[in-house]
């Protein structure tokens, strides 16, 4: 497919010999939208965090990649194996391979899924449409308990909204976020540096976490919160 046309604002050649005709499609949407181009639109990378997958979890995940890929985005699924020596221990580390992975193979998008998720499979799709950098859904528990959380006690169907913080079960970036930190870890391991510490850098250089309540996510084992497990001082 090849799309040709003289650019208004620069009187300049643009010529672009896209791969299919979706993401000839992908590109004239953004463009009509004012969105910025890429090379490949909406092309994402979905990294799962470990490789211990809660029962359905996989399947689930896959489905959501397999109906992305049906929508005519670039999607590639992986495990970033397991680092940890003890429990989530290096968590930080194998987030950071994942978005030195997504930025290097050129993705537009890094999707990070936890292994005990199961997701719709439109949720990857009608997150990136939202065209904000940083997004999640409502995760909502087995247990139908919030666990201290508020995220699960939001009412779904209200659109976008902005908050400060939330767990790490599924979230999307534009991996143009993680360029300050191309060559710099982002994500730490040490235990205190929790979700509120990570968002609190994010909002440093001006992005904001971003809520989407039109989409949630069931998680099947509850949030583990390490320092509740510290000794008495």
């Amino acid at each position: 497919m090849t799309e040709f046309h003289y650019l208004a604002d620069m009187n300049v050649l643009y010529q672009r010999w896209d791969e299919s005709a979706n993401q000839t499609r992908l590109d004239t949407e953004r463009s009509e939208l004012g969105m910025p181009r890429h090379v490949a639109p909406f092309s994402c990378m979905i990294a799962a965090i470990g490789n211990h997958w809660e029962p359905g979890c996989y399947e689930a995940v896959a489905a959501m990649a397999q109906y992305t890929f049906q929508q005519g985005f670039q999607v590639c699924l992986y495990e970033e194996h397991d680092r940890c020596y003890n429990p989530y221990d290096a968590l930080g580390s194998m987030r950071n391979m994942a978005y030195q992975r997504a930025i290097s193979c050129g993705y537009e998008y890094l999707c990070y899924v936890d292994n005990d998720i199961k997701p719709p499979p439109d949720a990857l799709v009608r997150l990136a449409r939202r065209w904000v950098p940083v997004v999640a859904p409502i995760t909502t528990y087995v247990d139908q308990q919030a666990h201290g959380l508020k995220v699960p006690l939001v009412q779904p169907g209200q659109g976008l909204a902005m908050i400060s913080s939330c767990v790490l079960s599924m979230l999307l970036f534009q991996t143009r976020v993680f360029l300050p930190w191309a060559l710099t870890p982002f994500w730490e391991n040490a235990i205190g540096a929790d979700e509120e510490y990570h968002f609190r850098r994010l909002e440093m250089t001006g992005h904001r976490l971003w809520l989407d309540t039109d989409v949630v996510v069931e998680v099947t084992k509850p949030p583990s919160y390490p320092l509740d497990r510290r000794p008495a001082r």
